[in-house]
């Protein structure tokens, strides 16, 4: 809910003449936003949903819908009065991820109703029975206190997958939404592209990924992701070698 939150003030932001420093700073707020709404949607899939692989490829295609769409509404509106951004009225555009942003803080209210509140609810002690009590007391047993969430912070900190990991997405992230988002200046820049055409771009890459998440967990699960992973990468080299030749 909190993620939620945090993309509507940041596209809220957005959708007036911003100065460029606190335009700048809405991408950390809706960074973070999707931050918290990716991970905890990924932990409570793969917990609840019965063939978790299927359902977590089809929630990050959802997001890659968006990507797809978002140059389909940037492209017109940048295009509206003329190719120099100057006289576009360019952040018009954030007034549609507002509306969904909207939307998606009210699906969060009805989805989690029955767990958002502002203070932890206390549990009742429950009552124990005569067998319970009589199994503690021959056996001397102690039930183990859940491990807070510190704890489980500190733990995953200390596994070395953990960073080989995010070090991973680091680069990755940084590498797709840097080639998807500034191919559209090299087009229009170097190659002499009208931008109207050239904004529609970035809806291949979008709409190729959007395609891979949704066949590709099962052929992934069931062949394995290690072997499958690499020849993605491959793939994705040689695509991107002919690219840029």
């Amino acid at each position: 809910m909190l993620g939620a939150v945090l993309q509507v003030i940041a596209q809220a932001l957005r959708v007036w003449s911003t100065p460029f420093g606190l335009y700048v700073t809405t991408f950390w707020l809706t960074c973070l936003g999707q931050a918290y709404q990716d991970t905890h949607a990924n932990a409570y899939v793969a917990v609840a949903a019965k063939g978790a692989h299927r359902w977590l490829g089809f929630i990050h295609a959802m997001y890659m819908a968006g990507c797809l769409i978002g140059p389909f509404a940037a492209s017109p509106i940048a295009y509206s009065k003329g190719s120099t951004s100057s006289a576009s009225p360019w952040y018009l555009f954030y007034t549609i991820p507002l509306g969904l942003g909207v939307v998606n803080v009210v699906l969060c209210l009805l989805a989690f109703s029955d767990t958002l509140r502002l203070k932890p609810k206390i549990a009742e002690p429950e009552a124990q029975n005569e067998d319970t009590v009589g199994r503690q007391s021959d056996t001397n047993e102690q039930i183990p206190d859940e491990k807070t969430a510190v704890e489980l912070i500190k733990k995953t900190l200390g596994q070395k997958s953990f960073w080989n990991l995010s070090i991973f997405y680091f680069f990755y992230l940084g590498a797709t939404i840097t080639a998807s988002g500034w191919v559209v200046e090299y087009l229009v820049s170097v190659r002499d592209g009208d931008i109207l055409a050239m904004g529609y771009v970035p809806a291949g890459f979008s709409g190729g990924a959007l395609l891979g998440r949704l066949l590709l967990p099962e052929p992934t699960r069931r062949f394995g992701e290690r072997l499958m992973v690499s020849i993605y990468c491959i793939i994705c080299i040689g695509l991107q070698v002919i690219f840029w030749l």
